[in-house]
């Protein structure tokens, strides 16, 4: 079916991120992981933010643009990023000419309007008190993807979890995951 690509959170490729690849190819979708932080995978998001700021944002955003095109995929491709992987999904689906849909879950956002591909839907998952999340800007990301020409909306859940879709955190809810599940197998042909 569906090609995907998803980026792990500050943790890394953990477990959590692995079950969550089951979410999408037991739906019969292709799924790759690039590991942007090779192997590397943390307990806490404190120790995954350090590793992330002695290597770099620009350095690790080279190895996940890296990976994507040793994958040489071809399109439609639906790109997914969870937390600090979100930012690489929000790249993707904003430039790669073959992004079909970006998902962004736990994270997402620009401080002023942006440019767009129409062609890429775009979802952002997020609860309303996630300290890592600012409205305003997941709201000016919506609204520059909406001018673009996409559809793109923001589904914010109650509560204050920021990485409630991995079950392997403490933060997880069954119930709201499976919410963000359904709205983005939905969107995905």
């Amino acid at each position: 079916m569906a090609q995907i690509v998803l980026f792990h959170s500050a943790l890394g490729l953990n477990d959590g991120m692995h079950r969550i690849a089951g979410v999408f190819s037991e739906a019969g979708h292709t799924v790759h992981m690039p590991d942007f932080y090779d192997g590397n995978v943390f307990d806490n998001v404190p120790d995954g933010i350090a590793y992330r700021d002695e290597i770099g944002f620009p350095a690790l955003a080279q190895r996940a643009s890296g990976a994507i095109d040793e994958l040489g995929l071809e399109g439609p491709i639906y790109f997914g990023g969870f937390s600090l992987g979100a930012a690489m999904a929000q790249s993707f689906g904003k430039r790669h000419p073959q992004a079909a849909g970006a998902f962004l879950c736990h994270a997402g956002g620009v401080p002023k309007p942006t440019s767009w591909n129409g062609d890429c839907w775009l979802q952002m998952h997020y609860t309303e008190g996630d300290e890592w999340v600012d409205a305003q800007q997941a709201e000016t990301l919506i609204e520059s993807a909406r001018a673009a020409g996409a559809q793109a909306s923001a589904h914010v859940y109650p509560g204050s979890a920021h990485l409630f879709g991995d079950p392997t955190a403490p933060e997880y809810s069954p119930e709201l995951a499976q919410k963000m599940w359904n709205t983005i197998l939905a969107a995905i042909r």
